[in-house]
């Protein structure tokens, strides 16, 4: 289920080829580095899951400090930049476009609930 986190970008690329949206929805994954936060401050254990569920769920939605509902509605707020004539500010649309893709794409996850 994470390769659709870099598959899906690379869909859309491959019918508009502009490179400022594939580098924005792509850097966009780098909001799970709140992962690696939290297993450094010991929050979760480098080997175990996060969930209690156990192994092989996912729940990060709500768990970590970048997966909040905060985060969606910046998400949503930055998309109104892809307009823009600027491509600094639609580098930034396309980074918040990719955020609430990541996003919806990890509740589905969490949803169908199999897989690391």
């Amino acid at each position: 289920m994470y390769t659709l986190h870099y598959i899906i970008p690379l869909i859309i690329f491959y019918f508009y080829r502009n490179k400022i949206m594939l580098w924005g929805l792509l850097l966009a994954n780098l909001i799970d580095l709140d992962h690696i936060y939290a297993r450094l401050v010991g929050n979760v254990s480098w080997f175990g899951s996060a969930c209690p569920k156990g192994f092989g769920t996912q729940c990060s939605f709500g768990l970590y400090f970048s997966h909040s509902w905060a985060m969606l509605i910046i998400g949503i707020l930055l998309i109104s930049l892809i307009f823009m004539k600027k491509k600094y500010l639609k580098f930034i649309g396309w980074l918040g476009a990719g955020i609430i893709i990541h996003l919806l794409l990890n509740y589905l996850h969490y949803l169908i609930s199999f897989g690391i």
